[in-house]
C-alpha cells in the first residue's frame, strides 16, 4: 500500500498543471507585447470589468529591456504568476486559486493601476512630435522658421539657451521631440511623417532651416537625403556635434538608461510607472544604430548630399581626457608603437580603444563623438570649437542660468546666409 505522502507527491507531479490557468498574449515582430492586449486578456481571464486603455505602448520581452519588463510584470501581477516566451507569445500561468471570486477585488486594483500607468505614459508620449513656439509664423518671410531637433537621451529642452537668440534674430521656432532610443529607421520615418504632416496642417509653403544636435542629425539627413519622400522644403541644414560616422560611446547611454529603468522598477508603487517610459521608448536600439559601421549608418552615408541645400557642421574638441593622460594610456597599452607596460594581453584587450580615445580626448573629440566622425563627404563648411558635446549648445543640464552659447555666432551667420529675414514692406498709402 502506497503511503499517503507518496500519493500526495505523485498527485502534485501528474496533476500539478491543472491548478494553473495558462493565457497567451501575442507579440509583434520585435518581440514586444502590447500593454492594451495584456490588460484586455487579463481582465477577461479574471472576470474583471475594465476599460481597455487607448494606448500603443509596447513592452520588450527580449534584449536589454526583457528582464526589466519581467520585473515590472511580476511587481504588477504578483510573483506567483509565471512568465515565459513561446513561439511569438507571452505565456502567463495564473494559479487557479487567484481566479476565484474572492480574488477579483485584488485583480481590479492591480489592473486599474496598470491602466492608470499606461494612460499616464500615453499622455507623455502624446507630447512627441512638432511643437510650435509662440514665435512661429507660417509663410511669413519676415519671420522664417527654424526647426530644432535633439539627440540621444535628450529632449527639445536641451535647446533652451539657443531659443532666445534665434528668436531675437527674427526667426520663428518649431521644436521636435521623439522617443530617442527606438531604432533609427523607425525614428527617422516618424520624423519625416511628422515634418510633412505638421507643415501640411499649418499650410506652410516656405522652406525651413533644420538645426540638429548629435543623433538628431541622422534623423534630418534621413529625410533630406531621401529622393523618394523629400518635399523640397529645407533651406539650410546646420548639424551641431553630428554623429555622422557613429560613436563607440553610444552604448554608454544605453547602460545609463538600463540603470535608470531598474531604479524606476524598484521605486515606491506610485512611481513605478516611470519604468514604462524607459521600456516604451526603447533600450539600446538607437545606440546600436549609432555604432560606427552600423547597417543604418552605412545605408545613410551611401546617399548623396541634397543638391541646393547648404550643409554646415559644427564640432567640439574639448574632450575630458587631457593629451598627457591619453599619452600615458597609449604607452601603457603599447598603442603608440612602444612596448606595452602592461603586457600584450592588455594591448589585445584594448580593441578599438584608439577610436574611443579620439571621442573623449582633448583635441580630437568632444567627449561623445570624435571630430573626424562629425565630418561628412561633400560638406566643406566644417567648424571646430574648443568646447564639449553639450557646451556647444549650452545644455541646461550643465548651465541652468542663461549665458552665451558658443555655437550661436556660427548658427546665426549660417541662418542669415541661407534663410535671411526679409524686412516688412511698407504699406502703400490709400
Amino acid at each position: 500500500m502506497i503511503p499517503s505522502l507518496w500519493i500526495a507527491v505523485l498527485s502534485s507531479l501528474f496533476l500539478g498543471t491543472h491548478d494553473r490557468t495558462e493565457i497567451r498574449i501575442p507579440l509583434n515582430d520585435r518581440n514586444e507585447v502590447a500593454v492594451a492586449d495584456l490588460i484586455d486578456t487579463l481582465a477577461k481571464t479574471t472576470a474583471i470589468s475594465i476599460t481597455r486603455p487607448e494606448t500603443t505602448l509596447r513592452l520588450p520581452l527580449v534584449g536589454l529591456g526583457g528582464p526589466i519588463t519581467k520585473t515590472l510584470l511580476a511587481d504588477t501581477l504578483g510573483n506567483d504568476v509565471t512568465q515565459r516566451l513561446d513561439t511569438k507569445s507571452l505565456v502567463l500561468e495564473i494559479p487557479n486559486s487567484r481566479l476565484a471570486a474572492a480574488s477579483r477585488p485584488d485583480w481590479k486594483t492591480r489592473l486599474s493601476t496598470l491602466v492608470d500607468r499606461a494612460i499616464n505614459e500615453e499622455n507623455r508620449r502624446n507630447n512627441y512630435g512638432m511643437h510650435a513656439l509662440k514665435s512661429y509664423r507660417p509663410n511669413d518671410p519676415t519671420r522664417p522658421t527654424v526647426c530644432l531637433i535633439h539627440g540621444l537621451n535628450s529632449t527639445s529642452s536641451v535647446f533652451w539657451h539657443m531659443v532666445d537668440p534665434i528668436e531675437q534674430a527674427g526667426y520663428g521656432i518649431v521644436v521636435y521631440d521623439f522617443p530617442y532610443n527606438r531604432d533609427l529607421d523607425e525614428s527617422a520615418a516618424a520624423f519625416a511623417r511628422d515634418w510633412v504632416s505638421f507643415r501640411r496642417k499649418m499650410g506652410d509653403k516656405q522652406p525651413w532651416a533644420m538645426v540638429a544636435h548629435s543623433m538628431g542629425a541622422l534623423l534630418v539627413r534621413s529625410y533630406l537625403e531621401d529622393d523618394t519622400n523629400y518635399q523640397n522644403d529645407v533651406a539650410s541644414l546646420i548639424l551641431i556635434a553630428p554623429v555622422n560616422q557613429g560613436s563607440n560611446l553610444s552604448h554608454a547611454q544605453t547602460l545609463l538608461q538600463v540603470i535608470q529603468s531598474m531604479k524606476a522598477v524598484n521605486k515606491a508603487p506610485s512611481a513605478r510607472g516611470d519604468a514604462l517610459a524607459h521600456l516604451g521608448d526603447g533600450l539600446g536600439e538607437a545606440a546600436s544604430d549609432m555604432m560606427p559601421q552600423s547597417a543604418f549608418l552605412k545605408k545613410l552615408n551611401a546617399r548623396k548630399r541634397r543638391p541646393g541645400v547648404p550643409y554646415h557642421t559644427l564640432a567640439g574638441d574639448n574632450g575630458f581626457l587631457s593629451r598627457a593622460a591619453r599619452a600615458q594610456i597609449e604607452t601603457q597599452l603599447g598603442l603608440n608603437g612602444r612596448p606595452a607596460l602592461l603586457g600584450g594581453l592588455a594591448r589585445l584587450a584594448a580593441g578599438n580603444l584608439t577610436a574611443q580615445l579620439d571621442e573623449i580626448g582633448e583635441g580630437t573629440g568632444d567627449g561623445a563623438v570624435s571630430v573626424a566622425a562629425t565630418k561628412l563627404d561633400g560638406v566643406d563648411d566644417h567648424q571646430v570649437l574648443h568646447v564639449n558635446h553639450l557646451e556647444l549648445i549650452r545644455a541646461p543640464l550643465l548651465f541652468p542660468e542663461p549665458g552665451p552659447v558658443v555655437a550661436m555666432p556660427h548658427v546665426l551667420r549660417w541662418l542669415g546666409k541661407d534663410l535671411p529675414v526679409s524686412k516688412p514692406q511698407p504699406t502703400a498709402p490709400k
